[in-house]
């Protein structure tokens, strides 16, 4: 049931207003009371429904755009995004910044999810998802020169968390391998010969996690995440794709 916006219909206290405010739209986004995809009322029904100014008004909505809950499109009003692979994304962006998470610190994290999702996956993933990921596999192994590599070795990794049927690994792991991506691009770009060194260097391990997986054998699929981690951690040690790389991906 959508939200009534009727003018009355919200009793605040006399501070903090917009903190109030925002809360109160958080708590209507999160909970569903504001579909996604909806368009909030306007500034002027919303100033008469929370008995403030549009000034108070704006800075809400400012706020709720900057943890990427709400989209402003000028000429037609705020929308509810409420993207998890966005908000995930604002979270840890401030964790790696906030602590100086470097490179391999994220990839342990990304070997304990991936560990996570092909356990998942030899269950639940279906013959036709992992034909797909093996289609996926093949045209990363096709594009491992320069500026080719990227974008289908995204494609790879998204796939691989997928067949998990797992939202919460999902959209934990998207920050994870959007961040890796923005550091292959940058890398490759500043140096085209490291992607033949670092991402031409891992089609064995590869393979491997998608024969386990076709095999639905669990223990050979995170033998070869395994392998494969531990793989692409020597690599960034050994061409050094430290926390420069990752400050400004």
């Amino acid at each position: 049931m959508a939200s009534d916006f009727s003018a009355g219909g919200f009793h605040r206290s006399r501070t903090n207003a917009a903190d109030q405010v925002l809360a109160d739209l958080r708590a209507k986004i999160l909970s569903g009371d504001l579909a996604k995809g909806s368009r909030l009322p306007s500034e002027r029904e919303l100033s008469v429904y929370y008995d403030v100014s549009g000034p108070t008004i704006r800075e809400a909505i400012r706020a709720l755009s900057a943890t990427s809950l709400v989209e402003v499109r000028h000429g037609s009003g705020t929308y509810v995004v409420a993207e998890s692979g966005a908000l995930m994304h604002s979270a840890m962006t401030a964790v790696v910044e906030l602590e100086s998470i470097d490179l391999v610190s994220i990839l342990d994290l990304s070997q304990t999810l991936y560990q996570q999702v092909v356990s998942l996956a030899v269950d639940q993933a279906t013959d036709a998802e992992l034909a797909d990921f093996r289609e996926k596999m093949v045209a990363v192994q096709r594009n491992t020169d320069g500026p080719a590599l990227p974008d289908p070795l995204r494609e790879f990794l998204l796939a691989l968390v997928a067949l998990s049927h797992n939202r919460l690994l999902e959209a934990m792991s998207s920050y994870l391998i959007e961040t890796q991506i923005s550091i292959v691009r940058t890398s490759t770009a500043r140096e085209p010969g490291l992607a033949q060194r670092v991402g031409g260097r891992l089609q064995r391990q590869r393979e491997a996690i998608v024969e386990a997986l076709e095999r639905r054998d669990r223990a050979a699929a995170i033998a070869a995440i395994d392998d494969y981690m531990s793989r692409g951690r020597e690599l960034v040690r050994s061409n050094n794709l430290v926390r420069e790389d990752l400050v400004h991906a």
